[in-house]
């Protein structure tokens, strides 16, 4: 089936759930596939626990994010949420809150703040700028929308017994994204395209380390920090 993901055409197979994962994003253009997933590289033995619709789920995923590099895109394991014309991206390792953080953010600013995916957003550069999108590799809850919107920043959470946010130099920005990448690449070529798009990504975007209470003060502060940080940059 051919999809629409990230400004971009991919030859997805309807193998597991994949069907209805990307029923929002299949299209009748009439175009050669930018990008082609094949269902006959899956490893099914890397995943003993998984049944059919998780293998592909997840190999799917990792073919995706492997060639999206050569679109001047990676993924970032995040939730993503779109409020005032601009992504907002929460990161960090599994169970540090990034689903509430933006649940929390939805509390505060009701229906003008829309979670675009909650697991697995893609990120692309486009002439000049950094733009967010909604993937149907989006996790278990399966949140997220087809569209787009201009990256204006990224933070990275941990639990804290106050609310205190801090922008991340470049170094630690990098370390930071690199840790939450879908995929480890370990050949040369494509971990030196990684860094490239890394490199941007952190010249462009800022890049925020926020120990938090999951209460809605810690998203107010997230949100003005971010929103300030964004306006100064010019996003």
């Amino acid at each position: 089936m051919l999809c629409k993901i990230a400004d971009l055409s991919i030859q997805v197979p309807a193998t597991g759930d994949m069907l209805s994962r990307c029923k929002e994003y299949l299209t009748n253009e009439q175009v050669s596939a930018d990008i082609i997933i094949r269902a006959d590289l899956y490893r099914p033995h890397k995943y003993p626990t998984f049944d059919e619709k998780g293998v592909a789920y997840m190999e799917s995923s990792i073919q995706f994010s492997r060639q999206l590099l050569n679109f001047n895109g990676l993924y970032l394991h995040s939730s993503a949420i779109v409020y005032e014309g601009r992504a907002y991206l929460f990161s960090g390792p599994s169970g540090m809150g990034k689903s509430t953080h933006t649940r929390l953010w939805k509390q505060l600013f009701g229906a003008d703040a829309v979670v675009i995916n909650d697991d697995k957003p893609a990120l692309r550069y486009i002439d000049g700028v950094w733009y967010a999108y909604g993937t149907p590799w989006c996790g278990k809850d399966g949140i997220n929308v087809n569209t787009k919107a201009p990256l204006g920043g990224i933070c990275f959470l941990k639990r804290g017994e106050i609310n205190s946010i801090r922008r991340l130099d470049t170094f630690e920005a990098t370390t930071s994204i690199l840790s939450q990448t879908i995929r480890r690449f370990k050949d040369k070529t494509t971990l030196d395209l990684l860094l490239q798009h890394l490199e941007c990504l952190t010249s462009k975007i800022p890049v925020y380390e926020l120990y938090n209470i999951p209460v809605p003060e810690a998203a107010l502060l997230s949100y003005e920090t971010m929103r300030s940080g964004a306006e100064e940059a010019g996003l």
